[in-house]
């Protein structure tokens, strides 16, 4: 018999080759586990919550930051806004930037 996976010869009555570690068409038939099936589905569950969790902690800096930039673009727009002057289409008296109407002769700005 041979080793579908390597293709070293290996006897009828063996379960994994002993060459490569793959279980024979015996050990498939008669539900032979391998043996670091167990183990291996341990060490990645535990690997994925881990991953879950380094990811959510990524995300959650993330936005704690993304909501501090998001803070400072506001405080430097509305200084801004609040820097710059707005002059009345109608009469030409300067008025605050936020306003809406003059405060002089009381048109929409």
């Amino acid at each position: 018999m041979y080793c579908k996976n390597c293709g070293a010869e290996i006897g009828d009555d063996v379960n994994f080759c002993p060459k490569c570690g793959v279980r024979t068409e015996k050990a498939l038939r008669e539900g032979v586990a391998t043996p670091y099936d167990a183990h291996w589905r341990q060490d990645v569950d535990s690997a994925l919550r881990q991953a879950s969790q380094a990811i959510d902690e990524g995300v959650k800096v993330a936005r704690e930051s993304l909501r501090e930039v998001a803070k400072e673009i506001d405080k430097e727009f509305k200084s801004y806004r609040e820097s710059e002057k707005l002059y009345c289409r109608n009469c030409g008296a300067e008025n605050v930037h936020s306003a809406k109407f003059c405060v002089k002769c009381g048109k929409p700005l």
